[in-house]
């Protein structure tokens, strides 16, 4: 890994540019020169920095599109939205490391009038130690 490096400020006051010539003076090309070294030069330091923090985001949760985030176009290098913490049978979904609130899909949940094992999947809210539909109000059942 390689240590970051503080960038000094540069001299606004200084002539960036010849004046008879329209090219960069000296010192501008200095500035330049060791922005783009310190940013990776030809090996794009800023986009392998991206690449590099894009990959530490969990990927344990994700964004189902639909309504209007259809709409929003390809979600590819976002940064994902919190919406979901599992998207699993009911059985399957996580009971430890949770918050109140937080929301999963029980694929296998019943709604109000489906019979029990013909569940055809709920949107679920972890409240009180269980997952609560949220169609029901009531716990998860399958």
């Amino acid at each position: 890994m390689v240590a970051p490096v503080r960038v000094s400020e540069p001299d606004f006051g200084a002539q960036w540019t010849d004046p008879d010539t329209g090219r960069l003076t000296p010192y501008a090309y200095r500035v330049l020169k060791g922005l783009f070294d310190r940013t990776g030069g030809a090996a794009d330091g800023v986009a392998a920095a991206t690449n590099l923090a894009a990959a530490a985001v969990p990927r344990t949760r994700q964004v189902v599109a639909a309504g209007g985030l259809q709409l929003g176009g390809d979600l590819t290098d976002n940064v994902a939205v919190t919406l979901y913490v599992a998207i699993d049978g009911t059985a399957n979904l996580p009971t430890t490391g949770l918050t109140i609130g937080d929301w999963a899909y029980a694929v296998d949940g019943r709604k109000p009038g489906e019979g029990s094992g013909a569940g055809t999947g709920v949107p679920a809210f972890w409240s009180n130690g269980m997952w609560i539909s949220a169609c029901s109000g009531a716990a998860v059942t399958t």
